[in-house]
Parts: structure tokens; C-alpha cells; sequence
């Protein structure tokens, strides 16, 4: 594996916006970017902001490039942020700045059983509250690795839930610490809690289903007994709630509780809900419906006369306790009433993708070709064929999503294209690259498009470029420039940028360099006015770009063959700003004359 991943300045354009582009390169260029270590396959870094605290970069790779990227700052849209762009172009262009560090396992392979023991040890000192991570750790993967095959109406061993109770206690405690302190903008209170409660998934696929139902009971009583004080600081339990509920509910019915335990979890949830004015519906209703509800019956049977009509099928991202019973389905390997009961209530994308993975190929298109409805549908039934080596069936079913409705437009179109090149059908991937660019524009599919279009191109780029123009999103407007640049279309492309702030100073200095030859009177009303800003506003730590500003003033009169205009302007400047010595001096250095 090569020590740092491979990037180029524009794989970094492409996930940014260009003002957090130009503020990352500014961050990298300023020395902002601290301690970046490699390890293993990890790379970290610190990068220094607004906040007390550096943000904390993480890097991801493999041979095959970025496997993830994320930061400790509060921007979580798609797009990377300016710390993450900023560490970037250290490994791109100071790869000889990251240190080497070993990983966890090399350092850890170090130590005999001792050492590793006073480790641990001297790491509790130091933070006592590890000693709760620790019991809960070892609890979960003492009980993971011994739990004997039990009969069904035998109960495991009682797990203590104490330290499991502490730990939440601690996450919360320690969230507030962290907020009072302003060590950040991200949540650790919502990550870390999310992560307890995923843990405890381990004693559901165990068998320990009543156990994970003591174990998440206390993870929620600590939270309702201190939820008052972390909202103060605008923390939301929405998730922690949600994620809680689904749990609790998989726990209830994995397990076979008695109809005096179902009262009894019946009341401690309803006491929940009160003390922490919250619902746990999905976990209450589990309690009611269990597995003998008629209709649960009928549908895993495969009896039920009327499969239901999902409610906003297109998503299928809202918890229910349908998709919970196929959870449960599945890790107990019970398919054929998983597919009945997915195909009952109208899961589709269940019924399908689960039909593809145990390679009922046959019955699998069948359905997608008489009942397929969403995007969303088709594309999990083709990456799971795809899986399975029946490329030319994903294919196909690629080809019938993207006549359907759904919110994938452009992954399943990429997608589709990405199979089709693969597979040589220039067809399939000229039909879908253009789908995947009129519901998300990209550079790469516009130029791959023209290629494959051939003598059709004329009339597609048209078409392409109409879209282009009334596409407002203002994180598509470096992909517009660059086409309309290469089109030379340079009115449309002053058309994106002429009103954008100096935060956007790179697209703009590549317009006006396009420009100025065809438009220079509108490179000298824009750059003016830029360059005349920043000095207004006395930061010499800017006449830098104020100086780019007018280099491409001078250049534009130049063009137009007006060097008595320049120099006469260049002049004013000059007197207004008089006592500027910086400027002056920058100008003289300069010569622009």
C-alpha cells in the first residue's frame, strides 16, 4: 500500500464547495494544519479554526483511494468542509510532513500480558471513567463468547446493569463538560450513546435478548434521569430515542416473554416515557402485537388475501416494526417467512434484494419486472445481483429503475452507467450517465457523455447545457464554469459568477482570465470594485488580493488597448490611499505599471 493516498487538486474540488476549497487551501497555505500522523491505513491531523480546541481531521484509504473523511467541525453536509480540504492538500502536497506512526495493533503486539495489563491500568488513573467502558466491554464479550445454546423457555444468567448505567451517566456528564469548556462544535453525548446502544446488538444475535433488554432499560433510565440538563445545551434525544426504541422493540421480539413480563416491561417503558416526556411507540406496540397478531400470522404464512400498499414506498427510511420482524427473519434464517411477510406488507425492496441474495435470480426478476416500483427498489436488487456475479440481470434491472419513480435519481443512474461501461453496452451508460447529470451535474459525466454521444452530440449537448443553465444550486457552480469555459462560453460562464463574493476568488480569477479577451469591460467593472473593497476596509493582511484583483484591472485595460486609462486609475489609487505604505509598496514591487 503506498504511504499516502493519491489526490489530485481537482478530486478536492470536486467534494467541496468552492469557498470551503478556497478557505482550506488558505488554512494549508497559513500553516494551519498540525500534527498529521499515518497509521496504518489512517491518517490524522489537527487543524486550527475559530474554535479554542483544533479540529480533529480522519482520513481513510486503501489502494484504491479515500475510503472515508470526516471532521470534529460542525459542518456534516456531503461536501467536505474547509479542515478536511485543508489537511488534503498537506498529503498531496507535503507528504514528507505526515509522520509514521505504528497502529494500535503493532503498538499493542509490543507488550507482553502484563505490560498490557499495567497499560490499562495507568490508563484508568488517569480516567476513571474508562473503568466503566472497560466493565461494560468485557461484560458484553464475556457473555458473547460463553453463553451456552439454552432451551426456549430457559432464561440466561442475569447480566448486571450497572456499569452499563454508568457509562451512560458518564457520557452525559462528560458531554456537559465538554460544552461548558467549548472544546467544539460536534455531539459527543448523541455518538457516543448511539454507540452503546449498537453494542448491546451483540446480546440480541447471541440469544441474550432478555439480558440486552435489562442493559438498554438502564441506558435509558440514566438518560431520563439527567436529560433536563444536557438539553440546555441544545442537544437533541431525538435519535438516541429512536435508536433506543427499535432496539428495545428487536429485543421484545426476539425474545419469548410471558404475559406477566409483558405487563411488567408494559409498565416500566410507560414509566420511562414519563419521567424522560418521551414515546418508546414501536417498543410498546411490540409488547401488544408480539408474534399472534392476526395479520402477522396470515402475512408469515404467506395466507394474507390483500398484500398492504406501503405509504411512501419510495424511501423506506421510517422505523417499523415490519422491517424489525425482517431483521429478526433473517439473522434466525427463517427466508420463506421473511419473503412472505416483506411481500404482504409491502416491502418490496425486502422482497426483492432478499430473493436476489439467495439466488432465486428467476423469481427475483419476475417480481421486478410486475411489481417493482421505486428507484430505491431497483437499485438494492442490482447491487445484490451484482454481488452474486449476475451482471447482465443487474444490469437490466438498472435499466428498469431508471423508468421509475424515486429520490436516487443520480446514485442508481451512475450506478447503471458505471455497469453498462463495464460491460460495454454504450446504450444503457449514454442513457444513464445523461439521467445521472440532469438530476446532478457533474464534469466527468458531461465530457464522458460528449465521448460516447459521437455524432448524436450536437442535439444531447443542447439538451445538456439547457439543463445545466437552469440547475440554481450554488455547490453546482464550479461544475458550470468549467463546462461553459470549455465550451467557450464565456457569457453564460460571467453569467454564474458575476455576482458571487470574494469567498468564490478562485472561480472568479479563472472567468475573468477566460474573459478577458471577448469581455474585458466587464472583467474591469468587476475586479474594480473587489480590489477597491478590500482597501476600503484597511486590512493590509488582504492587499494581496487586492493586488490580484488589479492585475486583472490592468490586464482587461490592456486588452481594450487603454494603458493612459490604467495608469490614470492606477494613479487615483494612489492619492486615495496615500498613507497605505503597504499597498503602495505592494503596487511598486509589482510593477504594474
Amino acid at each position: 500500500m503506498s504511504k499516502t493516498p493519491d489526490l489530485t487538486e481537482p478530486l478536492i474540488r470536486q467534494n467541496s464547495l468552492p469557498e470551503l476549497f478556497s478557505k482550506g487551501r488558505s488554512d494549508y497555505e497559513s500553516g494551519n494544519v498540525t500534527a498529521v500522523t499515518r497509521r496504518g491505513n489512517l491518517l490524522n491531523a489537527e487543524v486550527m479554526g475559530k474554535a479554542v480546541q483544533p479540529y480533529r481531521v480522519r482520513v481513510g484509504f486503501d489502494e484504491g483511494g479515500l475510503t472515508s473523511v470526516t471532521c470534529s467541525c460542525a459542518y456534516h453536509e456531503s461536501e467536505w468542509c474547509e479542515h478536511i480540504v485543508a489537511t488534503l492538500f498537506v498529503v498531496m502536497r507535503q507528504p514528507e510532513a505526515i509522520q509514521d506512526r505504528p497502529t494500535l495493533d503493532q503498538l499493542l503486539n509490543q507488550l507482553t500480558l502484563v505490560q498490557t495489563q499495567e497499560l490499562v491500568q495507568e490508563l484508568v488513573k488517569e480516567n476513571p471513567q474508562l473503568m466503566d467502558e472497560i466493565d461494560c466491554y468485557i461484560t458484553l464479550k464475556t457473555k458473547t463468547a460463553s453463553t451456552p445454546k439454552l432451551s426456549k423457555n430457559q432464561r440466561p444468567s442475569p447480566i448486571n446493569s450497572a456499569p452499563f448505567r454508568q457509562q451512560a451517566r458518564d457520557i452525559l456528564y462528560e458531554g456537559m463538560r465538554y460544552f461548558e469548556n467549548l472544546d467544539g462544535e460536534d455531539d459527543p453525548v448523541t455518538e457516543e450513546l448511539l454507540d452503546l446502544i449498537d453494542n448491546v446488538q451483540g446480546l440480541i444475535e447471541i440469544g441474550e435478548t432478555y439480558n440486552a433488554l435489562i442493559v438498554l432499560e438502564a441506558i435509558a433510565s440514566a438518560c431520563a434521569a439527567d436529560w433536563d440538563r444536557v438539553e440546555q445545551y441544545g442537544i437533541d434525544s431525538d435519535d438516541i430515542v429512536i435508536a433506543l426504541d427499535e432496539a428495545i422493540a428487536e429485543a421484545i421480539l426476539s425474545d419469548s416473554l410471558s404475559s406477566s413480563e409483558v405487563e411488567q416491561w408494559r409498565s416500566r417503558l410507560e414509566t420511562l416515557q414519563d419521567e424522560w416526556s418521551t414515546e418508546f411507540a414501536l417498543s410498546l406496540e411490540s409488547l401488544t402485537q408480539g408474534w399472534d397478531a392476526p395479520d402477522v400470522v396470515e402475512a408469515l404464512k404467506g395466507t394474507l388475501l390483500e398484500p398492504e400498499l406501503e405509504e411512501n414506498s419510495s424511501s423506506n427510511y421510517s422505523p417499523d416494526l415490519v422491517l424489525i420482524r425482517l431483521k429478526i427473519l433473517d439473522r434466525q434464517e427463517r427466508y420463506q417467512e421473511y419473503l412472505n411477510l416483506a411481500k404482504a406488507k409491502g416491502k418490496m425492496k425486502q422482497y426483492l434484494t432478499m430473493l436476489g441474495s439467495l439466488g432465486r435470480t428467476a423469481e427475483a426478476m419476475e417480481a421486478a419486472r410486475n411489481q417493482m416500483k421505486t428507484m430505491e427498489e431497483a437499485l438494492s436488487l442490482g447491487q445484490t445481483l451484482r454481488s452474486n456475479g449476475e451482471v447482465s440481470k443487474a444490469l437490466e434491472v438498472g435499466g428498469m429503475g431508471l423508468k421509475l419513480p424515486g429520490n436516487c435519481q443520480y446514485e442508481l443512474a451512475s450506478w447503471t452507467a458505471g455497469l453498462a461501461e463495464e460491460l460495454g453496452n454504450v446504450e444503457v451508460e449514454l442513457e444513464a450517465r445523461q439521467l445521472a447529470f440532469y438530476d446532478n451535474p457533474h464534469t466527468k459525466d458531461y465530457f464522458r457523455i460528449k465521448e460516447l454521444a459521437r455524432e448524436n452530440w450536437s442535439k444531447i449537448q443542447r439538451d445538456l447545457l439547457e439543463a445545466l443553465q437552469q440547475y440554481k444550486t450554488l455547490g453546482k457552480t464550479e461544475v458550470k464554469v468549467d463546462i461553459f469555459l470549455n465550451e467557450g462560453l464565456i457569457d453564460e460562464a460571467i453569467a454564474c459568477v458575476k455576482d458571487l463574493s470574494d469567498y468564490y476568488s478562485d472561480l472568479l480569477h479563472r472567468v475573468m482570465d477566460a474573459a478577458i479577451k471577448q469581455r474585458p469591460d466587464w472583467v474591469i467593472e468587476n475586479a474594480r470594485p473587489r480590489a477597491e473593497s478590500i482597501l476600503d476596509r484597511k486590512k493590509s493582511e488582504s492587499y494581496n488580493q487586492a493586488i490580484d484583483w488589479l492585475k486583472k484591472v490592468r490586464s482587461a485595460y490592456l486588452q481594450k488597448e487603454q494603458l493612459e486609462e490604467w495608469r490614470t486609475y492606477r494613479q487615483d489609487l494612489l492619492q486615495t490611499h496615500a498613507r497605505k505604505h503597504k499597498f503602495r509598496g505592494m503596487l511598486e514591487d509589482m510593477r504594474l505599471y
